[in-house]
């Protein structure tokens, strides 16, 4: 954080950036820390990609299954994602 303005008025810088690695590195060490209860509870081998935003989808059995993501609150946070061909 930096602090910068002019005369009387300073503003607050807040490093974003820094802020979204952070929850990234949270969500790598939680999913290194769950992997052998994700295999478990999804029952076969998956996959786990990434992105740069602090998101995570686990594919298994040929198709993605959830995206996950540490909340605000420090929270892991699961949604399903349904499958295209199956029922509602």
């Amino acid at each position: 954080m930096s602090f910068f303005g002019t005369g009387g008025e300073d503003w607050v810088e807040l490093d974003v950036d820094l802020f979204d690695r952070e929850r990234l590195g949270e969500l790598r060490d939680w999913l290194d820390d769950a992997a052998p209860r994700l295999e478990q509870w999804l029952g076969s081998d998956y996959d786990i990609d990434i992105d740069g935003f602090g998101h995570a989808v686990i594919s298994a059995g040929g198709r993605p299954r959830y995206e996950i993501e540490i909340g605000r609150d420090g929270r892991v946070i699961f949604t399903a994602i349904l499958n295209p061909e199956g029922p509602l």
